[in-house]
């Protein structure tokens, strides 16, 4: 066991940053790492090199669903759901 990364659509996030094009992220693997992983690295590796195919876009083009509430719920429901998970390992 460990910490896993989960979207809210449960697929992987792999992208870059729109405000820095040169920052690539790939992340929220939903516990399914192993093949994922393997992919994204594959994908970030041609995206960064330059010998990008066009599948780098595919998943980058994945919609994901923003957070429950907006950004003014976002840190007050971040903070419960963590005091939660804290509360549960301590019984």
């Amino acid at each position: 066991g460990g910490m896993i990364g989960i979207g809210a659509n449960r697929l992987p996030q792999v992208g870059r940053l729109a405000s820095q094009p040169n920052v690539y992220y790939a992340q929220a693997y939903a516990g399914h790492g192993l093949n994922a992983t393997h992919l994204a690295a594959r994908l970030l590796g041609e995206a960064i090199s330059g010998q990008e195919s066009g599948r780098f876009d595919l998943f980058a083009k994945v919609p994901h669903i923003t957070f429950p509430g907006g950004q003014h719920l976002r840190s007050p429901l971040l903070a419960l759901g963590m005091l939660w998970h804290r509360l549960k390992e301590l019984v």
